[in-house]
C-alpha cells in the first residue's frame, strides 16, 4: 500500500515538475495566437526542427515557426498608441527576453488587454505606464495567411525545380545591384593605367614634361585609392551575400534530411551522405570570386573598344583570343563532363565503403573481413584515382592552352603594333596601353574558362542535392489536427505494407484494435511483422494500403511531432549519440528536471551501472553508445524512453541485453509505471509476458491468434 502511495505521490509530482517548467514568453505568444487565428498546433509541433534545444525561442524562430502553420509576419517599430486596432492581437517584445501579447488598449483609461505568458493564464488588465515602461519599442505584427496554395498547389501550381537554392540567392538582389554598380567604377577605373602609361611615353618623355608627369601621377594615385576601397566594399558585399546563402541553404539542406520520410531515404547511407556533402562543391562554385568574374565579363566588350581606339585593328587579336579560350572550354566540356559522371558514382562508392568500415570495424575485426573491405576500398581508390586523373588532365590542358593563348595575344600584339608604329598609325605608348588592356580583358576570361571546368561537377552536385530536396518529407504543407495529449487507443484497419524496392508484403490485411490501458505483447518468428506494426504506430512507415487510427484519428492527419510525444518507444537495436548519458536521456526533451531524470533512470535500471562511475550521468559516451555494454545502452534508451511520462510504451526486445537479475528488477519496476498506460512488448522472452494481459502471435505477416494471454497459450498447446 506505502508503495502505491508513493507511486501516486510520484506521478503527481512528475505532472506538477512539468507544469513547472520554464516559460518560453514567446513560443507561448504563438500558442496563443494559433488558436486565435484557428492554426492550433501545439509547443512540441511549433519548436520542430528548430535550433532550440535547452534554450528559448528567438524573434528569428517565432518568425520561421509562424510561416509553417500558415500565419504572416512583420517585426516593426513603433508605439503603443501608434499601433491600429486593425494590427491587434500583436506580440509586444518586453525587455529582459520577455514578451506579451496586446489584445486591446484604451489611451483614455491608460489601460491595456494583455497575455502576459508564465504570470496569467487568461487575460490581464495592465497600467498603460507600466506596459510602456517594459515596452521595448518593437512589436511583431502577425496575420493569417490565406491558404490558397495549400487547396490548389498539387493542381495549378508548376514545381520550380532547384527553386529552394535560385531562389536563396535571389533574396540577394539588393546585394548584387551593389556589386554591380560597384564594379562599373572599378572597372573604368582599369583603364586609368593603360592610358597613363601611353600618355607618359607619348607625352611626357618626348616633352620632358614632369610638371605633366606629376600631375598624371596624381590622377593615378587618387584612381588606384578608390580602386582598393571600391574593391573592399565589393568583397564585403559579396562576402555578405555570400554567407546569408551559405547559412539559409545549410539550414535548409539540414531541415530537409531531419524532415525526410525514412522509406524514401536511400538504401545506401555512404551515398547518400556524399550526395548532402555535395553542397560543398556548389558552394565553392558560388563564391565571391565567380560572382565577381560573372559581373566583371560584361566589361570586357568595354576593353575591347578601347583597344580598338587605341590600337584599331590590335582589337581583332583580343576578339580572337577571347573566342578561342571560350570555345576551346567549351568544347571540351563534353567529355570532361562524362568523366566527372564516372568519378562522382566512383567517389560516391568510396564513401560508402568508408562508413560501412568505421561503423561496423568492430565487426570486421571480429569476422576476419579486412581482406573483403580491403578488396572493395582498393577498387574504389584505384577507380577514383583513374577517373580523377583524367579529368585533371582534360581540366590542366585547357588551363595552360589558355594562358598560352593569352600570353601569345600580348606578343602577337607587340609584334602587330610596331608594324603599325612603322607606317605612322601607331605610337608606343599605344603598343604598350593595348597591350596592358589587353591582359585585362584576359583576366576574366580566364576566370569564366575556370567556371566553365567546374561548370559540369557543380551542375551534377546541385542534380545531387536537388533529388534530396525533392523527397518525401514527414511534415508536409498541410494542416494537422492538434491532438497534444493522445491516450493510446490504437486500431489498425485492413492494414497492408510492404517495404520499398521489396516484393513481397511484410504485413498482410491486418486488423487490429489496441484499448487505452491495454498491455500486449506481440509474439512471432523472426520476420513476421512484429517490429513493422511499432513503426506504423509511431508513422515512421505509411502503409501501402488501409489505416492505422489513435484515439479514432488517421495517425496521417496528426503532427508526427504530437504522435511521437505522445509514444515512449525502445527500438530493438539502441543508438546512443556522442555526448553524455544525460545528453542522451534528454534529448528528445526541452526541459528536464533533475527528479524526472532520477525517476525514469531508476526504473530502466541506470543507477546500479552510474554509481560505478565517478562521472556519473556526465560520464562521456562514444558515438552509437562505445564503451558501454549492450545492456547500459539498452537501459539508457530505456529511460530515454520514460522521460516524457508518456501514454504508450513500446518495447521491442527491451530486455535482450540483460541479465536475469537485472531483467527481473526492471520488470518489477516498469509494472508500477504502466498500470494506467497503454504497453505494447514485442519479446521473444516469456519472462516478460508478466506484464501483460494479452498476447497477439502474427505469422508471415498476418495475425493468426489474438486473446487473453492465458486462453491463447492453450490454444498454442493443444
Amino acid at each position: 500500500m506505502n508503495t502505491q502511495d508513493s507511486n501516486v505521490e510520484e506521478e503527481q509530482s512528475l505532472k506538477n515538475l512539468k507544469d513547472r517548467r520554464e516559460v518560453d514568453s514567446l513560443l507561448e505568444c504563438l500558442i496563443f495566437l494559433s488558436k486565435y487565428h484557428k492554426r492550433e498546433t501545439s509547443a512540441q509541433s511549433l519548436t520542430f526542427g528548430l535550433p532550440i534545444h535547452k534554450s528559448s525561442m528567438n524573434v528569428d524562430m517565432f518568425l520561421q515557426a509562424a510561416n509553417r502553420i500558415g500565419l504572416t509576419t512583420k517585426v516593426v517599430k513603433r508605439d503603443i498608441a501608434n499601433i491600429t486596432k486593425l494590427a491587434l492581437p500583436s506580440v509586444l517584445l518586453l525587455e529582459k527576453d520577455r514578451s506579451c501579447v496586446l489584445l486591446d488598449y484604451d489611451m483614455q483609461k491608460g489601460e491595456a488587454q494583455v497575455i502576459l505568458p508564465g504570470l496569467s493564464k487568461g487575460v490581464t488588465t495592465m497600467s498603460m505606464q507600466k506596459l510602456q515602461s517594459e515596452y521595448t519599442g518593437s512589436l511583431i505584427i502577425v496575420k493569417p495567411e490565406f491558404a490558397f496554395n495549400n487547396r490548389v498547389e498539387n493542381e495549378v501550381i508548376i514545381e520550380q525545380p532547384k527553386d529552394w537554392f535560385w531562389g536563396t540567392l535571389k533574396r540577394n538582389r539588393g546585394i548584387y545591384k551593389q556589386v554591380i554598380i560597384v564594379s562599373l567604377f572599378i572597372n573604368l577605373f582599369i583603364l586609368a593605367t593603360p592610358l597613363f602609361t601611353m600618355n607618359v611615353y607619348d607625352r611626357v618623355l618626348p616633352n620632358n614634361a614632369l610638371e605633366t608627369l606629376w600631375a598624371l601621377f596624381i590622377g593615378i594615385s587618387l584612381v588606384m585609392v578608390f580602386d582598393f576601397i571600391l574593391k573592399m566594399l565589393r568583397s564585403y558585399f559579396l562576402g555578405v551575400a555570400s554567407k546569408r546563402a551559405d547559412t539559409v541553404v545549410s539550414n535548409r539542406i539540414f531541415n530537409q534530411l531531419l524532415n525526410i520520410k525514412i522509406d524514401s531515404k536511400p538504401a545506401s547511407t555512404g551515398q547518400f551522405v556524399s550526395r548532402l556533402q555535395s553542397f560543398e562543391s556548389v558552394r565553392e562554385f558560388f563564391t565571391s570570386a565567380t560572382i565577381a568574374a560573372v559581373v566583371d565579363f560584361p566589361f570586357v566588350i568595354i576593353f575591347i573598344i578601347v583597344i580598338f581606339y587605341i590600337g584599331g585593328p590590335l582589337g581583332y587579336i583580343t576578339i580572337a583570343t577571347v573566342l578561342i579560350s571560350i570555345l576551346t572550354s567549351w568544347y571540351m566540356q563534353r567529355p570532361l563532363k562524362n568523366i566527372i559522371e564516372k568519378s562522382v558514382k566512383e567517389e560516391q562508392i568510396k564513401h560508402t565503403t568508408l562508413i560501412e568500415t568505421v561503423t561496423g570495424l568492430e565487426i570486421i575485426k571480429s569476422i576476419r573481413a579486412q581482406n573483403r573491405m580491403r578488396t572493395y576500398w582498393d577498387q574504389a581508390v584505384n577507380k577514383t584515382i583513374h577517373y580523377s586523373d583524367k579529368g585533371q588532365f582534360l581540366s590542366q590542358t585547357i588551363t595552360f592552352f589558355t594562358a598560352f593563348i593569352s600570353q601569345f595575344s600580348n606578343i602577337l600584339i607587340v609584334a602587330a603594333g610596331v608594324y603599325l608604329a612603322s607606317e605612322g598609325e601607331m605610337t608606343m605608348g599605344a603598343i604598350i596601353a593595348a597591350m596592358i588592356l589587353n591582359g585585362r580583358v584576359i583576366a576574366p576570361v580566364s576566370q569564366l574558362v575556370g567556371m566553365i571546368i567546374k561548370y559540369d561537377k557543380t551542375m551534377l552536385s546541385l542534380e545531387n542535392l536537388d533529388e534530396v530536396m525533392k523527397m518525401p518529407v514527414e511534415k508536409e504543407n498541410k494542416t494537422y489536427i492538434s491532438r497534444p495529449n493522445l491516450f493510446g487507443d490504437i486500431e489498425f484497419k485492413s492494414v497492408q505494407f510492404a517495404y520499398k524496392e521489396q516484393n513481397h508484403q511484410t504485413l498482410k490485411d491486418i486488423n487490429l484494435k489496441i484499448k487505452q490501458g491495454e498491455k500486449v505483447a506481440i509474439l512471432g518468428k523472426i520476420g513476421s511483422g512484429k517490429s513493422t506494426l511499432l513503426k506504423l504506430i509511431m508513422n515512421l512507415y505509411e502503409p501501402t494500403k488501409g489505416s492505422v487510427l489513435i484515439d479514432n484519428v488517421d495517425i496521417r492527419q496528426i503532427d508526427p511531432v504530437d504522435l511521437r510525444q505522445a509514444i515512449g518507444s525502445v527500438p530493438q537495436e539502441p543508438f546512443l549519440f556522442m555526448g553524455t548519458i544525460k545528453d542522451n536521456i534528454t534529448i528528445g526533451e526541452q526541459y528536464v528536471s533533475d527528479e524526472e531524470l532520477l525517476r525514469a533512470s531508476k526504473i530502466a535500471g541506470l543507477n546500479e551501472f552510474l554509481g560505478k562511475h565517478e562521472a556519473g550521468y556526465d560520464l562521456i559516451v562514444g558515438e552509437r553508445g562505445e564503451g558501454l555494454s549492450g545492456g547500459e545502452r539498452q537501459a539508457v534508451t530505456l529511460a530515454r524512453a520514460l522521460i516524457s511520462n508518456p501514454n504508450v510504451l513500446m518495447l521491442d526486445e527491451p530486455t535482450n541485453s540483460m541479465d536475469r537479475q537485472t531483467e527481473k528488477m526492471f520488470i518489477e519496476r516498469v509494472k508500477h509505471i504502466v498500470e494506467d498506460k497503454t504497453l505494447i512488448v514485442v519479446t521473444h522472452k516469456t519472462s516478460l509476458l508478466q506484464l501483460v494481459n494479452r498476447v497477439i502471435i502474427v505469422e508471415d505477416g498476418k495475425i493468426i491468434l489474438d486473446g487473453p494471454k492465458e486462453e491463447v497459450f492453450n490454444k498454442l498447446g493443444k
